[in-house]
């Protein structure tokens, strides 16, 4: 029993070090895969301001990564998705660890504290407190491996997010006109190129869930389902059309990619999710296997 226990106390403690990696790595390391879009944009495009504001995100991204600081000053809201095995050893004690996890990593990176209190706006500078840091749990039957992804969500680009109460006879329609509205109004808010993820369907929590799960489906990997792909298509060329441009100052590339997820609605119900990303779109993952070996990170 004894040496049950201190088994569990050493994986408790290889999880929250691969966490705090994990945060730093994604508050740090921009994806490649978004530096080589904008450096593709940077060749194709014409206006001379885009190109300025293409280049220096581009040398942003350079400097946090050789320095090891946050790419951006808004270090974001920490959200964690937990994929548990059913078979891992350890399946409890997980806001614990990830909230220590989150009050080192502030301190060490370190992070600046984005987690204020609604009523009193008192902010303890620990990026922790009520319902914070989000925590999205998984069960995956009959695996033994934990997979954890640590999602920073900068305030700007959240501020454009919504939820849309469509009705049922003509959502599917008219929801592409409601998100390029939207966006319009929004112009450079949430620090365009954007990445959006949208959730049709479910009732109002579950689509805001299914958008914000949307935005970690790899850049340019278009939905299994053709219509869906379809759709994310043509989403995603109306919004280039509009010309907002890198940081609202016009340019071809407004947005990166446009990722959609679904569930079965009420038929009385349309809702459609829409969480907005800024053009860092920082990430990290690690999975772990149940002797609290990281196989494989990203």
């Amino acid at each position: 029993m004894a040496d049950h226990q201190e088994n569990l106390a050493i994986l408790s403690e290889n999880i929250e070090n691969a966490l705090i990696e994990a945060i730093r790595r994604a508050s740090i390391k921009p994806r490649p895969k978004i530096i080589k879009i904008l450096k593709d944009a940077l060749q194709s495009e014409e206006s001379e301001i885009a190109k300025a504001q293409l280049n220096l995100m581009i040398e942003n991204f350079n400097y946090g990564r050789d320095n090891k600081i946050p790419v951006c000053q808004d270090t974001g809201i920490l959200n964690f998705f937990v994929e548990l095995g059913s078979n891992f050893p350890l399946i409890s004690n997980y806001r614990k660890i990830i909230e220590k996890a989150v009050k080192i990593a502030t301190e060490l990176i370190p992070l600046r504290g984005n987690s204020v209190d609604p009523i009193s706006n008192e902010n303890p500078e620990t990026n922790l407190g009520i319902n914070v840091p989000p925590i999205y749990l998984k069960i995956l039957d009959n695996k033994d491996t934990l997979k954890i992804t640590v999602f920073p969500k900068g305030g700007g680009a959240e501020n454009v997010s919504q939820l849309f109460q469509l009705k049922p006879l003509n959502g599917l329609q008219i929801f592409q006109e409601k998100i390029i509205n939207l966006l319009k109004k929004a112009g450079g808010m949430p620090c365009p190129p954007i990445i959006l993820g949208i959730g049709i369907g479910g009732d109002a929590v579950l689509s805001m869930k299914l958008a914000k799960e949307a935005l970690l489906r790899p850049i340019n990997v278009r939905h299994p389902r053709k219509d869906i792909a379809q759709l994310e298509r043509e989403l995603l060329e109306k919004i280039n059309r509009l010309q907002i441009g890198p940081m609202g100052l016009g340019g071809k590339l407004t947005c990166i990619d446009v990722h959609i997820e679904v569930a079965m609605r009420h038929p009385a119900s349309f809702p459609v999710g829409l969480i907005v990303q800024c053009y860092s779109h920082r990430w990290a993952s690690f999975t772990m296997n149940n002797r609290g070996e990281i196989i494989n990170e990203s």
